[in-house]
This record gives C-alpha cells, structure tokens and sequence, in this order.
C-alpha cells in the first residue's frame, strides 16, 4: 500500500507527498528498532534474574559440599605451627596434643571438592556474561572462576612436593581407625613419639617441608578461593535481595 502510494507521488511529481511518505517509512524502521532493542533488554533482564538465582543456587551447593573440609583444612595450619613449637624446641620432650599430631599425620591431604558455577560457564559459553549488569558482580564471578583454577593446580602440584609421614615413619607416627560419633563416620587418631622424631633429623626435615608446603597451599589457593566464594555469594544475596539467617 505504502509503497504504491509513493510511486503514484512519484510519477505525479508530488515531491511534498513522497517526502511526508518517506519520513513515515523512516520513523516506522525507527519505531521498529526501539520496540525490537526494547525487547531484548527486558529479555536480557529476565535471564539475568534467572542466572543469577541459578549462581545462588550453585554457589549454595559448592558451601554445603565443601564446608566441613574447607574448615578443617584452613584450621590444620594453626595445630601445625603448636606441633612444631614443640617438636622442634630444645627444651624437655612433651606430648603433642592429639590435634596436634592428627596435624602432623594429615600434613600431606590435599583433597577437597573444589567445584566451580556450572551457570557461570554457560553463560560465558554463550557469550552472555554482559547480561550482568553489576560490575561488582562480573568481576567477583570471573574472579571465582580464577581462584577455581589456582586451586585445583595447586591440589594436583603440592602432593608431589610433600611426603607421606605415616608411611614415612610408622614407628614415629602411628594411626589407628575409630568411629567419631559426632561426625557419623570413620577417623583415624595418631600418635606421635616426640622423642623419636627430635632425634631423626631426615623426619624433622619432611616435617618442615610439609608445614611450609601446606601454608603455601592455604596462602596461595585455600583462603583465596574461600574468601572468594564468600564475597561472590555475599553479592548475590545483595543483588537478588536475599537474606540469611
């Protein structure tokens, strides 16, 4: 119809009336693309609240899977250190605490669920991570996903650093199983001879040599990444606003 009409101005050299015709045609093409950009942003926001639920999500389910590891592993480095104030201090032989020489028998367990956000690598798979429009956000996922890989090279790496010391020296340090009724399943307890272990220099050395491994390993991938995967979930709850108990 429009277009009919234009050639009908245009053979009757109505150049007033193909312009009007024209200057419709332009705002239509005009209106179209807003209506069509408009669209696209009120999609792109749809599918940002549903990925950033399904982030939560993920992220919800890397805390509970990892948690009671991350704890435990973070806090060894604390009975690490006590253990080797004692071991290798020059004043009367004591016993270790049993944390302490669990410490020393597990110096070498580098084992942890490092999980990293399924959503977040669809979305960059997709190309789609700019449909977060939080920076803060952005930036905190692609941050994770960093410490995600600093971790896992480090958890591959370490152990080839670090030795064994139940293996090592079973008579310096020996394990036997027990069932811990409070976390419902099977744990070992150690026991160490001090004395033995101050008088062999080669044990005191891997001893040394796992301590500062381990502190690299928490320095370096742990903490990072846990920090991280706090901040990254402390921003979801802000964005989505959600709140915890």
């Amino acid at each position: 119809m429009l277009l009919r009409r234009i050639t009908k101005h245009l053979n009757e050299q109505n150049w007033f009336a193909v312009a009007i015709d024209f200057a419709i045609v332009v705002v239509g093409v005009f209106i179209g693309i807003q209506v069509s950009s408009w669209n696209d942003r009120r999609t792109d926001r749809v599918d940002e609240v549903e990925f950033l639920e399904r982030l939560h999500d993920d992220l919800v389910r890397v805390e509970n899977a990892s948690e009671r590891v991350r704890t435990r592993r973070i806090s060894l480095i604390d009975e690490l250190n006590a253990a080797a104030d004692v071991i290798f201090s020059d004043a009367p032989a004591e016993n270790l605490t049993q944390s302490q020489c669990l410490a020393i028998g597990t110096s070498h367990y580098y084992n942890i669920n490092v999980f990293g956000l399924p959503s977040l690598t669809e979305l960059s798979n997709a190309g789609r991570v700019e449909i977060i429009q939080d920076r803060e956000v952005r930036t905190a996922l692609i941050e994770y996903q960093q410490r995600v890989d600093a971790l896992k090279s480090l958890s591959n790496t370490m152990p080839l650093l670090i030795t064994n010391l139940i293996m090592f020296r079973p008579d310096l340090l020996k394990a036997r199983p027990v069932f811990d009724e409070g976390l419902g399943e099977m744990q070992a307890t150690y026991t160490c001879d001090v004395s033995g272990i101050r008088q062999d220099q080669a044990f005191l050395n891997a001893v040394a040599e796992n301590i500062d491994a381990f502190d690299a390993y928490l320095r370096d991938g742990l903490v990072p990444w846990d920090i991280q995967l706090a901040k990254v979930h402390q921003l979801l709850d802000a964005a989505l606003q959600i709140k915890h108990e």
